[in-house]
């Protein structure tokens, strides 16, 4: 189920604020190697989640050719840079949990919903069928 864009940004803001927390870093856009690898981990786990590319570049600040990079050396990334697989690991537990609880809780709603529709014209049909006089 995708979410409202809008709700869907605010939850990735919010999970990379926890992430930071989380790994005990103020994020300072700066080129030095703890913070690329922090922000690297942090784009490739909310991309699980984006519609496309610039969603994560505008929630981390960063152009979408920049977040496209990142996808790319990800792999490479885990196998041969010391740290980034367990700051990935974090990242995509903290992202997975707070997006993934609210997009249960939409499919939740939007199933209600839909039953709350389904028992309306159960009872319409409900009342035609009673309505129809039967044989005698």
């Amino acid at each position: 189920m995708k979410f409202n864009p809008h709700n869907r940004k605010l939850l990735m803001l919010s999970s990379i604020e926890s992430y930071y927390s989380a790994i005990a870093m103020i994020p300072d856009g700066s080129r030095r190697a703890e913070q690329v690898m922090a922000r690297n981990a942090i784009a490739v786990a909310l991309s699980s989640w984006a519609d496309n590319q610039q969603e994560v570049a505008e929630v981390l600040g960063r152009d979408r050719s920049t977040i496209a990079h990142m996808l790319l050396g990800h792999e490479d990334n885990l196998q041969f840079w010391d740290g980034y697989a367990d700051l990935h690991k974090m990242a995509v537990m903290i992202v997975d949990n707070r997006l993934s609880a609210s997009s249960k809780a939409d499919k939740l709603a939007s199933i209600t919903n839909k039953i709350h529709i389904l028992e309306q014209e159960a009872a319409l049909l409900r009342n035609e069928l009673n309505s129809i006089p039967t044989p005698q």
